[in-house]
């Protein structure tokens, strides 16, 4: 399969350029992804039934050694993973994704790339909120404590 980057427009808040400061929460079944955006407020995009995530590097000055560099990977944009070799891995290892989960979810690669690191995760759909007057921490908090009441 070949492995393909498709940068995804108007869907997720744009990233901000100079500290986004991404933070993560994550249970068995969901990960939350927070950010700050181009208007300084708060990304919180939930990836439902995530199978597997990563936060590290690259980040914008290492991005040329990225496995997907060659296929244009964008700093600061979010992007989908078509023929991903992660989820290729990820069936091979478990065979879960595809006895199991494939016929009843559409898994997706979704990367994120950030000023100092990259996002990345295997999930089978979102939801985007945006918050304002708030920090990405308190938005995670906030986020994490209301669905334990």
């Amino acid at each position: 399969m070949i492995t393909k980057l498709i940068p995804i427009e108007n869907v997720f808040p744009e990233i901000m350029v100079g500290a986004p400061t991404p933070m993560v929460f994550a249970d068995e079944h969901i990960v939350k992804l927070a950010y700050y955006d181009i208007e300084d407020d708060v990304a919180l995009i939930t990836f439902d039934h995530c199978f597997e995530f990563r936060m590290g590097m690259p980040g914008e000055d290492a991005i040329s050694k990225s496995q997907y560099s060659g296929l244009g990977l964008l700093n600061f944009e979010p992007h989908v993973v078509e023929g991903s070799p992660w989820i290729d891995e990820l069936e091979k290892r478990y065979k879960v994704i595809s006895e199991f989960s494939r016929a009843q979810r559409n898994y997706v690669h979704y990367l994120f790339a950030f000023h100092e690191r990259t996002f990345e995760c295997i999930a089978s759909g979102y939801e985007v909120t945006k918050l304002s007057a708030i920090t990405v921490e308190k938005a995670l908090i906030n986020k994490v404590c209301n669905n334990l009441q």
